[in-house]
């Protein structure tokens, strides 16, 4: 399925950008806050200034996962890993209502 450079598995992702927004997962919602981007995320091109060396420059940056994309209902229907997990029959997060705030908290 994946290979040892896991190519494979990152073309999965559409590049939306939208993994790097602060979110808050309320009880039956999830507010994405679209002021609020990653610091290294071009929200001009949601993508990653610092992509190749992202987990070492940034701290707060987390790599997707199998279990991720089969378990957390953070991430929306569009994404390329939650539209992969629920082909093979294996996305089995709570659906959530996805909110998308402008402006600030």
């Amino acid at each position: 399925m994946i290979g040892s450079n896991g190519n494979y598995w990152e073309s999965l992702c559409k590049r939306c950008g939208l993994c790097c927004y602060s979110k808050t997962v309320e009880e039956d919602r999830v507010v994405y806050h679209m002021d609020m981007p990653c610091r290294d995320l071009d929200t001009d091109t949601s993508r990653c200034r610092i992509y190749e060396t992202r987990f070492k420059d940034n701290p707060t940056c987390r790599k997707m996962t199998l279990l991720k994309a089969m378990l957390a209902p953070y991430l929306p229907p569009s994404c390329g890993y939650v539209e992969w997990a629920q082909r093979k029959g294996i996305r089995f997060a709570r659906k959530l209502r996805i909110v998308y705030l402008h402006g600030h908290r």
